[in-house]
C-alpha cells in the first residue's frame, strides 16, 4: 500500500504515523543521520496478532540501512519519538526489527463513533474521484446459454466494478457481443436445421454445428411467428434472418441468466456495429503511422501439420517490438479483418470514449492472448498499463464426490442457471470471488450449503443475523433503546481485550476497501470477513461460560451499552461488505 494513498484516505492513526514516518526520514536527511530513503518502501500495516500490538511498520528495517552516522542511536530515538504521539499508547521495536504500536483506547472508541455517525459508508473514500473506468466482463459468444465456465468471471468482474464504485471511480460496467465471424454463421445454420426439423424433416447437424436443445425453443418461436415462412425464402436474406434472431433472442437470455445473480450492465457493444463503423480503419492509421505494420507471413503455428500448412502473406502488426512474443495477423490474404483485428478496434472504441482505464476479465484460455493486446493499447494510449487485464481459472463443480463433466460443443454442458437454481445467489456470488482468480477452484454443491462453521457465507451471515438479534432484544429494555447516544459516556475497563481487538479489525475496513480496489484481488474482503466474524462467534461464544461477557445484561448498564456500540459498528461494516460482493445481510437465520 502506497503512502499517497495512506495519508488521504485510511484511518487517523495510520495516517498519523504515515506523515510521521515522512517527517522524521525528512528531518533526518536534512541533519545528515540517513542516506536518500526511498518512502515507498515504508509499510504499515494492521497486525493480526494482539502481542505485536495494534499496527507494525517496518520502518526501522528501511531506516537502518540507509543510516550514515553511525553513532546515531535510530532504536531509542524512534522509540521515544513514537510514545510522544497523541494517539500511541505504547511501542516497541521487536527482535525482527518491526515497530510494533498499540494505539490509545479513547482514539480508537472516537474512531467508532465517526463509523456510527458517518452519514455516508464507513470506508467510502474518494480514491478514484475524477477517474472512469471500463470493466468488460463475461462477454461470452451469444451462441448459447451463460454456463458455469463464466460464472467466475462475471461474479469477479461484477465485485471488482461495485468496489471501484465504492472507492470514487466512475464505473461502466461493459459486455462486449461477438456477433460476427464463422461461430454466428454456424448458430444461424443450427437454428435454420432445428427449425427444418419442426415441420418434419430429418435433420443431420455437421461436426462444428451447435447441439444445444436450446435452439430448438428458439425455431419454435420463430415458427410461431413465422410459420413456414423460411422454408423457400432466398439463402443470404434466411441466413441473416436465422443469424440475428439467435443473437437477439440468446442476448436477452443471457441477460436474465445474469440478473439472477443481481448482475447487470451498462452497455452493450455489438462487434457488427464496430466493424461497420469503420474504426477499424482508424486503428489501421494510428498503427501505420508509428510504422508498426508490414505485410509478411507468419511461421507455422505449433501442432500444425507441415503438409496442410500453406503460408499466406497477410497484413501483421509489429506487436513483438512491444510485449508479445511475436508479431500477429491483423488482415488475412483475401482481404478479412482478423479477429484480432476486431478487438483492437473495439478497444480503441473504448479509449476515444475518454476512459482513464480499462479492465477486462478473461478466462484462462485466453491467457495468451494477453500480449498482443496489450501491445496494441500500449500504442494506443501510450501507456504500460491502461489495459489491465484480469484471468479467471476454471471452476469445477462437484457433487457427491464426482466432478460434474461439460462440453458446450456435445450439448451436455450445464449452465448457470442449474447452478443458481441449486445453491442459490449468495453461496454463488461469495465463493467465486473467495480465491485468487488465477488458481482453480473446486466448487462443491454439496458443502456450500451446508450449515455449519465450514461454510463462510453460511459462518458471515449467521453472525450478521446473531449481532442483528442482540440489537433487536436491546430495544426491548428501556436503558439501551438510545445506547448510540452513550459512546462519549462509555467506561473503557468494562471492554474486554477481546473486544478491543474485535473493535480494532472493524476499523480496519477502510484500509481493505482500498487495498483491495488497488490489487482486485477479491479474496481480501472475504478474509476479512471471515476473520471478523471469526472473533465475533468466538466472543458470543465465551458468554455461554462467563456471564460478564453476554452481549445483554440488565445488572451491568455500562457494559451492555459498550457492547451494543461495537456490535451496531460490526453490523454496519458487514453490510457494507455484504453489499460490495452481492450478498444478503439477513436479520435472523
Amino acid at each position: 500500500m502506497h503512502q499517497d494513498y495512506l495519508r488521504e484516505y485510511m484511518n487517523n492513526h495510520i495516517n498519523l504515523l504515515s506523515n510521521f514516518f515522512n517527517q522524521y526520514v525528512d528531518d533526518g536527511m536534512k541533519k545528515n543521520i540517513f542516506d536518500e530513503l526511498n518512502k515507498k518502501s515504508i509499510s504499515i500495516d494492521f497486525s493480526s496478532k494482539s502481542r505485536q500490538g495494534d499496527i507494525s511498520s517496518n520502518f526501522y528495517l528501511v531506516a537502518i540501512k540507509k543510516i550514515i552516522n553511525k553513532k546515531f542511536d535510530l532504536k531509542n530515538d524512534l522509540i521515544k519519538e513514537i510514545n510522544k504521539l497523541f494517539f500511541v499508547e505504547n511501542c516497541e521495536i521487536s527482535r525482527n526489527g518491526f515497530i510494533n504500536i498499540n494505539i490509545k483506547k479513547d482514539f480508537l472508541l472516537n474512531q467508532i463513533k465517526s463509523l456510527l455517525e458517518a452519514k455516508s459508508k464507513f470506508g467510502k473514500s474518494n480514491f478514484g474521484k475524477g477517474k472512469k473506468v471500463n470493466v468488460e466482463f463475461v462477454s461470452a459468444n451469444p451462441t448459447g446459454p451463460v454456463t458455469v465456465a463464466h460464472m467466475r468471471g462475471a461474479v469477479l468482474g461484477d465485485v471488482i466494478s461495485s468496489l471501484l464504485a465504492e472507492t470514487g471511480f466512475e464505473v461502466t460496467r461493459e459486455y462486449y457481443v461477438n456477433n460476427a465471424g464463422s461461430q454466428i454463421d454456424i448458430l444461424g445454420s443450427s437454428l435454420y436445421k432445428r427449425y427444418l426439423e419442426l415441420f418434419g424433416e430429418v435433420i443431420k447437424l455437421d461436426n462444428d454445428e451447435y447441439p444445444g436443445s436450446y435452439l430448438i425453443k428458439i425455431a419454435e418461436k420463430i415458427k410461431k411467428n413465422d410459420e413456414d415462412k423460411w422454408i423457400n425464402v432466398d439463402s443470404d436474406e434466411r441466413e441473416e434472418y436465422f443469424k440475428n434472431f439467435a443473437v437477439t433472442f440468446l442476448i436477452e437470455f443471457i441477460k436474465k441468466d445474469l440478473e439472477l445473480l443481481n448482475i447487470n450492465f451498462d452497455k452493450f457493444i455489438f462487434e457488427k456495429d464496430i466493424v461497420s463503423n469503420q474504426i477499424i480503419n482508424e486503428l489501421f492509421e494510428i498503427l501505420n503511422d508509428k510504422k508498426l505494420l508490414y505485410k509478411g507471413t507468419l511461421e507455422k503455428p505449433k501442432g500444425e501439420d507441415s503438409d496442410e500448412w500453406e503460408p499466406r502473406q497477410q497484413l501483421l502488426f509489429k506487436s513483438s517490438h512491444i510485449f508479445d512474443h511475436q508479431d500477429r495477423a491483423l488482415q488475412k490474404s483475401n482481404g478479412e479483418w482478423t479477429y484480432f483485428a476486431n478487438d483492437a478496434a473495439y478497444h480503441l472504441d473504448k479509449y476515444k470514449r475518454n476512459f482513464d482505464k480499462l479492465i477486462n476479465i478473461w478466462g484462462a484460455d485466453h491467457i495468451g492472448y494477453i500480449p498482443r493486446m496489450k501491445s496494441v493499447l500500449k500504442t494506443i494510449s501510450g501507456s504500460d498499463n491502461y489495459l489491465e487485464i484480469l484471468t479467471c481459472q476454471i471452476v469445477r463443480l462437484i457433487k457427491n464426490n464426482e466432478v460434474l463433466k461439460m462440453s458446450k460443443r456435445e450439448g451436455n454442458f450445464i449452465t448457470l442457471r442449474e447452478v443458481f437454481e441449486q445453491v442459490g445467489k449468495d453461496p454463488l456470488r461469495y465463493f467465486m470471488i473467495s480465491t485468487k482468480s488465477e488458481t482453480s477452484m473446486d466448487f462443491d454443491l454439496n458443502k456450500v450449503l451446508e450449515k455449519n462453521k465450514d461454510n463462510p457465507v453460511f459462518y458471515c451471515q449467521y453472525a450478521y443475523a446473531r449481532a442483528s438479534s442482540v440489537i433487536k432484544r436491546s430495544n426491548e429494555f428501556k436503558n439501551f433503546k438510545n445506547f448510540k447516544n452513550s459512546i462519549d459516556n462509555i467506561d473503557k475497563t468494562t471492554i474486554s481485550e477481546h473486544e478491543w481487538e474485535i473493535i480494532l479489525k472493524l476499523l480496519t475496513w477502510p484500509y481493505v476497501l482500498i487495498n483491495t480496489a488497488e490489487t482486485k484481488q477479491t479474496h481480501k474482503i472475504t478474509n476479512f470477513l471471515e476473520d471478523l466474524c471469526y472473533h465475533f462467534h468466538s466472543f458470543w461464544n465465551m458468554g455461554k461460560e462467563n456471564e460478564s461477557l453476554r452481549f445483554i445484561n440488565e445488572k451491568n448498564i455500562n457494559q451492555t451499552i459498550s457492547k451494543l456500540i461495537w456490535i451496531e459498528a460490526f453490523r454496519k461494516v458487514l453490510n457494507q461488505a455484504f453489499n460490495i460482493i452481492g450478498i444478503d445481510s439477513p436479520e435472523s437465520m
